[in-house]
């Protein structure tokens, strides 16, 4: 069987939607005729996740940035690659992605400590006049230094010292490997495809780069403008001696072929992995029938589980609209519950203000297979997405989770797009992106509930052809494609 090598920063991090596209290869891929490899970097207690699959996974060496710069300051910092089990949404406009975020929020919190302490300064009025004065400067300018510091030092991104190890550790196993015939790369982090471009450099091996998160055209990300010059000028060139690139919808597809004209681009969307919801429904007495499960105290309960993305998954639609209804008199509140797992930014201020805390319930982090559990004993399942056209060319990873549990979606978001239509395609449930279109989906929801006492599946066929099988399937034809052996 011929061999492909796939560098994946994001795998074993499994509560990553990142890491499902990029596992469901290493895991598919072989049905369709070839073996991969996948170079990682280490994290703690990880290697056993793989051996249930029989993945063949070479972890590395990989020093955190944020590690290696704090450390020169003598200030200790988690790996967030460790433990960022659900995806944050940058505030800061100057770094690079949104994972990178997290860093420069912690970073802020460590520099916080070297503040000066007024309390501690001696009693001459002159100096300690001058001091106060000093001090508030320093304080408020740190943050943006702190964040300067990272639109410089995390170019191209956050993980670049993971580069020197993972080139290493690849290009030992292409010379163990003689049957290596392909190169798999996926971002984010861009790291990634610099890593594969030296390696086709020097092997001449077919490449295939796939950005699950587009580079330079990405709406999260936002530099300045001579940080924006050297990034677009390094896609570029990074990408000159690319094979194939991929993503993950037709409209994004149609967006990257502006910047890269002559290079051929294909759409492959992702997909859920059938074996992840066998485990939960065999660990917690699922039926394929939804028979056996117990919803929570016969309310209409909505589900939300994953990110915020720093306010731009925005709840207020939906949050008002319930109020509006409830005052109304349409909707009786103690038939409603709103159940969050993960990020909880500005929820409940939100909530407050429309007078509906009392329903909304917020969970805080918990596992993967906790996560799908609720998700499948839910009523309705919300996908919020940003209300902006910067994101109609985007499908939220999520969704693919939601079409594997069966249970009817809530999307709100942009009026159109790749969502919108994909949710049209399979009937899974509604997309509305304003108030008057969320009252009214509520409403029929709330109606349909009260008079069933559950709500109904209505997805059809088509979802099923949307897992990690296929996604792999549409991989395996091309790197078969640009098999030069």
């Amino acid at each position: 069987m011929k061999k492909v090598l796939l560098i994946a920063f994001y795998f074993n991090q499994t509560n990553e939607i990142a890491s499902k596209r990029l596992r469901g290869l290493a895991k598919y891929l072989p049905q369709f005729g070839w073996e991969t490899i996948v170079v990682v970097p280490r994290l703690d207690d990880t290697s056993s996740k793989n051996a249930k699959y029989d993945l063949k996974v070479i972890e590395t060496d990989y020093v955190d940035m944020l590690d290696k710069w704090l450390n020169k300051f003598k200030i200790s910092s988690k790996k967030t690659s460790n433990n960022s089990n659900i995806i944050t949404e940058p505030n800061n406009k100057f770094h690079p992605h949104k994972r990178d975020s997290n860093r420069i929020k912690e970073s802020n919190n460590k520099f916080n400590s070297y503040k000066i302490n007024l309390n501690d300064i001696g009693e001459n009025k002159n100096l300690k006049k001058k001091t106060v004065a000093n001090s508030e400067v320093f304080n408020k300018l740190l943050p943006k230094v702190i964040s300067l510091a990272g639109e410089l030092f995390a170019y191209p991104d956050g993980m670049k010292y993971w580069y020197t190890p993972a080139i290493e550790a690849s290009c030992e196993i292409i010379e163990k490997n003689k049957d290596i015939k392909g190169i798999i790369s996926s971002s984010w982090p861009v790291t990634s495809h610099i890593i594969a471009k030296d390696l086709k450099k020097q092997f001449n091996i077919p490449w295939i780069a796939d950005l699950r998160d587009l580079w330079n055209m990405n709406p999260y990300i936002s530099h300045n403008f001579i940080r924006s010059y050297f990034e677009k000028r390094l896609e570029l060139k990074t990408f000159e001696s690319v094979d194939i690139l991929t993503t993950t919808t037709e409209l994004a597809a149609l967006n990257l072929k502006k910047l890269h004209p002559n290079a051929k681009i294909y759409p492959i969307v992702s997909g859920f992995d059938p074996e992840d919801f066998s485990d939960i429904e065999n660990s917690y007495g699922f039926d394929k029938k939804n028979q056996n499960i117990s919803y929570q105290n016969n309310k209409l309960n909505f589900t939300y589980a994953g990110s915020l993305y720093g306010g731009k998954r925005d709840p207020n639609l939906l949050f008002k609209g319930l109020s509006q209804l409830i005052d109304e008199g349409k909707i009786d509140s103690s038939k409603i519950a709103l159940d969050f797992y993960g990020d909880s930014e500005n929820l409940e201020k939100i909530a407050t203000k429309y007078s509906i805390r009392e329903i909304l319930n917020i969970h805080g982090l918990i596992s993967q297979k906790e996560v799908l559990a609720k998700q499948k004993e839910s009523q309705v399942l919300l996908l919020i997405s940003w209300n902006n056209k910067k994101e109609e060319m985007f499908i939220p990873g999520k969704i693919y989770e939601y079409f594997a549990v069966k249970r009817p979606i809530l999307s709100i978001g942009y009026k159109d797009g790749s969502l919108k239509d994909l949710i049209k395609e399979t009937n899974v449930g509604y997309h509305v992106s304003t108030l008057s279109q969320t009252k009214g989906t509520l409403i029929k929801l709330y109606n349909d509930f009260m008079l069933n006492k559950t709500l109904k599946y209505e997805g059809n066929d088509k979802v099923n052809s949307y897992s990690m099988i296929n996604t792999a399937k549409k991989f395996g034809k091309i790197l078969d494609s640009i098999d030069n052996s």
